[in-house]
């Protein structure tokens, strides 16, 4: 413990020390490290105290190294290189970003333009490395190591940044059989007592808003929950209960006619989608451009989306 305070309390010396080496003179490496000459003198007279023994020996225009001198000059080259390759590697390089970008999503989030946004940015930044975790949990991103999160409903830890990046549409929908079996379904109050396929940890109610703005909420019945959108959708097709998946799990169904839509003069509220991530002195410039991708602010490349 003691020599590693000693080495951290005079790594910059160690540093100066190179320099000098490297110059050749103290006045050539003051001028490298915009340094005066005596700081550059007090730096080696420091190591030399702290080690005990001469590094240099001086005359008034050259100098030579000790044989301790020689060794620490060795293993300050060793150390200096490799704090500057592992400087540059963390460093985004200039041809693009690099690294690797920890990212959670809803599960909610996959097959939707989120996906379509996140090949693009992975596209553009060939370099960098997306470890994308599709996850309902509310996960800790300092003790899991994430960078970014994609969470549905809004941002409840304060010493994390936040930033709204979609309205989600959600449908209202159900098989032709069930339909028919337990409809027909033409106002809000038609669904009472009707079976639903709930979502585990969302609220056991749902919103509907008519063509003018008035609001009907839904308590849902049932004894199925699931903790899977495709399994929602899988019972939906199935006959087993209404259910209300975001839109872009149930398009396709509702084209073939294997769902219909109930209540067409109504719509569900959306699921509001934010990104969430660290609040850093520095921000990190890969989180900077996901999040101006997902949150579709590269407009050049977003003609046509929703």
């Amino acid at each position: 413990m003691k020599l590693c305070f000693i080495m951290i309390e005079h790594l910059k010396s160690i540093a100066v020390f190179a320099e000098v080496v490297r110059a050749g003179q103290f006045r050539g490496a003051a001028e490298r490290l915009n340094m005066t000459p005596s700081a550059v003198s007090y730096h080696i007279r420091v190591l030399e105290d702290a080690i005990g023994t001469p590094l240099l020996y001086r005359s008034t225009r050259r100098f030579t190294l000790t044989s301790s001198g020689e060794l620490l000059f060795n293993s300050a080259e060793a150390m200096l290189n490799a704090a500057e390759t592992g400087f540059a590697g963390a460093r985004p390089s200039e041809s693009g970003l690099s690294g690797v970008l920890r990212i959670t999503l809803t599960t909610a989030l996959s097959h939707s333009v989120i996906s379509e946004r996140i090949t693009r940015f992975s596209k553009k930044n060939p370099d960098l490395s997306l470890e994308l975790t599709y996850d309902n949990r509310e996960t800790d991103l300092v003790a899991e190591g994430i960078d970014v999160a994609l969470r549905i409903g809004r941002l409840r830890d304060s010493s994390l940044l936040c930033k709204h990046i979609w309205d989600m549409p959600r449908t209202l929908v159900a098989s032709p059989v069930f339909e028919a079996a337990y409809g027909p379904f033409r106002r809000p109050a038609d669904l009472k007592g009707v079976p639903w396929i709930r979502f585990a940890g969302l609220e056991k109610s749902r919103t509907l808003i008519d063509e003018k703005g008035t609001k009907f909420q839904i308590e849902q019945s049932g004894n199925l929950c699931v903790n899977s959108i495709e399994a929602m959708v899988d019972f939906t097709l199935n006959g087993a209960g209404l259910s209300s998946p975001p839109t872009h799990f149930v398009a396709k169904n509702l084209v073939t006619g294997e769902l219909i839509r109930c209540l067409s003069d109504t719509r569900m509220s959306d699921l509001p989608v934010y990104a969430v991530w660290h609040r850093t002195v520095v921000p990190s410039p890969a989180v900077r451009d996901f999040i101006d991708c997902v949150t579709g602010h590269w407009t050049e490349d977003l003609v046509g989306e929703d």
